[in-house]
């Protein structure tokens, strides 16, 4: 929340959804040391999985409400439209499971991500107390919201920072050679393959100044032709991806 311009838009299949999601949770999230009994477990990717299912498994399509996944210094939030089946926080020894779309939870369960029908909210309610030590609060309304309590130690270190936006990283700010902003500007387009957002690609390069990116990397890959706008169109949209632009040659 203390980062604006860190977010990703997800506007795919839902398979590739839950990877996108999956991957942003795991960069924003430490893999705090957790033991199930004696066997040593990743609790930030169980509950991961689980919420991420849910929301995309359990979502209204009908409904034009933009399902959310926030995650705070202390909380993780989704939110999804839901065709509800009672108003309130829900207990977990009472609830009842009710499948909201039936042939997608098939699918999901076939593939391995996700389980048995009311699975989802007894992990969640087991790794959130191996990772924080706090109880997930999931209330069934018109908007289906699910809260995960974080501990301090989960968002520590990879979490939202308080450091200066204009302060340029060191990594930015070192001379790099000729002929190594050469081979990264090869390597970024090769990257770009598949289209690929601004934010993905300042990260691929490790980069976090935003104007030394587009000075050095992006203006001069679009100059040469290198690369193109998913969006020529509205080259400030939020949506907008940058492809590698494949020349197809012929006698």
């Amino acid at each position: 929340m203390d980062r604006y311009d860190d977010r990703d838009v997800v506007i795919t299949n839902l398979i590739e959804s839950y990877d996108r999601l999956m991957e942003f949770g795991k960069k924003h999230l430490n893999d705090v040391f957790t033991l199930d009994g004696i066997q040593r477990v990743s609790a930030r990717d169980r509950i991961l999985r689980e919420i991420i299912s849910n929301l995309l498994m359990h979502r209204d399509f009908s409904s034009g409400y933009v399902p959310k996944l926030v995650i705070e210094r202390d909380k993780i939030t989704t939110e999804n439209a839901n065709l509800a089946h009672g108003h309130g926080n829900l207990n977990l020894k009472t609830f009842k499971p009710f499948a909201k779309n039936p042939p997608i939870a098939k699918v999901f369960r076939e593939i391995g991500l996700a389980d048995e029908l009311g699975s989802g909210m007894r992990n969640s309610y087991k790794y959130t107390k191996l990772y924080s030590g706090g109880e997930p609060i999931f209330t069934e309304a018109d908007v289906f919201t699910t809260v995960i309590p974080l501990s301090e130690a989960a968002t520590a270190t990879v979490g939202p920072t308080t450091q200066d936006p204009h302060q340029v990283a060191p990594q930015d700010t070192h001379q790099v050679a000729p002929q190594d902003v050469d081979q990264r500007l090869v390597e970024l387009t090769e990257f770009c393959s598949m289209p690929r957002s601004k934010r993905e690609m300042m990260d691929y390069l490790g980069l976090t100044d935003s104007k030394n990116f587009r000075e050095r990397y992006l203006v001069p890959l679009l100059e040469a032709g290198k690369i193109e706008m998913t969006i020529p169109d509205k080259p400030n949209s939020k949506n907008q991806k940058y492809r590698k632009v494949n020349l197809e040659i012929k006698n």
